[in-house]
């Protein structure tokens, strides 16, 4: 059963403009207040200034104001994704980032300034910070209200796929309509992970079974699924590993109804509407954690590409004296599986793959003088910290892949899928801890080291990385 869904991201880009615009005026009314306080009550005291007067500093502080309170928002990320997310989570981070804004922006902006009293502190950053707080507050409560009468109404709807067997789908069936009724979920079919089927019209309720496993992509697609739901049998757990890969894959939405292994874990948590659903995520790091590595990323390879110049230049004609170009680049696998070009010092004589794909060995005849010692401290890979400035890479991160050894991989570990879910990186965990890979064995050995990392991304493994990248470019461990 297709259903003709509204579109969806048309929808959540017009929402997300209607945040950002009320932060923004919330932002600039609360200024306003603080600035107008100001001019008509400590400014007098201090110049003797009978009528209040607005100077050029107005426009433009009222300006910085706003921006930065519309970009602490957007850093952990509460205008992604603005119809579909909970509400009581959105509020719980505008109370946080409120507190560590307000803070910032009192000992910033608010301290030196002058004032005949120490009370005049805590009036006018108490004029500033009621108003951005209750404002933001208030946006979000009516724009919710709006959003939950959309989804109510089910003028905005998100058709739903059921995966799992048919008993555990049954027994959970009152609860996932009571969710459905919340969430806008519309059930447009289901898919039986069992291998036989008694019933030959295949209806759970009034729920159409839509097809097997095998086809769950053409599924999504032309059911236009938003969402999908998992219920496996204790005795079908094997199936998880490749079904998530595949919901990855697709980009839907993905929950899953607990077992007692689930709920013991403390992985589990109650919805807004009181049934235990498991969502999976598919990014392993939520909008602050991703948007800070991203701005780090960034502000590293800036800093990298102008304090390395020098030396940038001074390998580029050590490079071109090996007679050929100075830059090598090759199509890589990086995040959702996108191409992209990488970019290293030439480090092997033209033409080494003439005869195909080939990876690189302890003894390998194809790389020249000046290769070995850039390989050996790994000066070759410098040059992608273009890469990473463009957003193909991330300074830590799984090492990318070329398409012909990813699918040979694949073929074997079908979870180096997970890899996509993330930036690739000029180093990574699995390289310092494994090395360099001469086959797809070894290939697969290094990729455990990655799953690992992926799955503990944090700030402080990324610094952990980085550590041991060091040590290893001292020691010369790179071939």
């Amino acid at each position: 059963m297709k259903i003709q869904s509204f579109n969806l991201n048309t929808h959540q880009k017009l929402w997300r403009f209607a945040y950002v615009i009320c932060d923004f005026v919330t932002a600039w009314i609360a200024y306003t207040a603080l600035y107008s306080y100001r001019k008509a009550v400590i400014e007098p005291a201090r110049f003797g200034l009978e009528a209040m007067h607005w100077d050029n500093f107005y426009s433009l502080g009222a300006s910085i104001t706003s921006i930065l309170w519309v970009f602490s928002i957007a850093l952990i990320g509460l205008y992604i994704n603005p119809i579909r997310k909970s509400r009581l989570t959105e509020i719980r981070l505008i109370v946080q980032i409120f507190f560590v804004f307000s803070s910032f922006y009192f000992l910033i902006f608010l301290l030196n300034d002058y004032v005949t009293d120490y009370t005049d502190y805590f009036k006018t950053a108490g004029i500033f910070s009621g108003i951005i707080f209750l404002g933001s507050i208030f946006n979000r409560m009516v724009m919710g209200y709006i959003i939950q009468r959309n989804i109510l109404s089910k003028r905005y709807s998100f058709p739903t796929l059921l995966i799992g067997s048919r008993s555990e789908l049954q027994k959970n069936l009152e609860s996932l309509s009571l969710h459905s009724n919340w969430s806008g979920e519309i059930f447009s079919g289901w898919i039986n992970t069992e291998e036989k089927e008694n019933d030959d019209k295949g209806f759970l309720g009034d729920i159409p079974m839509v097809g097997e496993l095998k086809n769950l992509s053409s599924c999504i697609n032309n059911l236009n699924i938003r969402d999908c739901i998992v219920a496996l049998a204790p005795e079908s757990h094997h199936q998880l590993t490749k079904l998530i890969l595949d919901l990855e894959t697709s980009r839907v939405r993905t929950f899953m109804i607990p077992d007692t292994y689930g709920i013991l874990s403390g992985q589990v948590k109650i919805d807004d509407h009181g049934v235990p659903l498991m969502e999976w995520h598919i990014d392993p790091m939520n909008p602050w954690q991703r948007n800070s590595k991203r701005l780090i990323d960034i502000l590293i390879s800036i800093l990298a590409l102008v304090i390395i110049s020098p030396i940038l230049i001074i390998l580029s004609i050590m490079v071109r004296l090996t007679k050929g170009p100075v830059f090598f680049s090759q199509p890589r696998l990086g995040k959702n599986q996108r191409a992209f070009n990488i970019y290293k010092f030439r480090t092997m004589r033209i033409n080494a793959e003439k005869d195909g794909p080939q990876l690189s060995s302890e003894k390998d005849t194809r790389i020249t003088t000046i290769g070995k010692f850039l390989r050996k401290y790994r000066l070759d890979e410098l040059p992608q910290f273009w890469n990473v400035f463009k957003g193909d890479m991330s300074i830590v991160g799984p090492r990318p892949e070329r398409s012909f050894y990813a699918e040979k991989i694949i073929a074997q570990a079908p979870q180096y899928r997970h890899i996509y879910k993330v930036r690739p990186g000029i180093t990574s965990w699995g390289m310092v801890r494994f090395g360099y890979a001469s086959n797809v064995k070894e290939m697969i050995s290094r990729m455990k080291y990655d799953l690992i990392y992926i799955e503990n991304m944090s700030f402080f493994n990324d610094i952990k990385v980085l550590i041991y990248t060091v040590w290893t470019i001292i020691q010369g461990r790179g071939k």
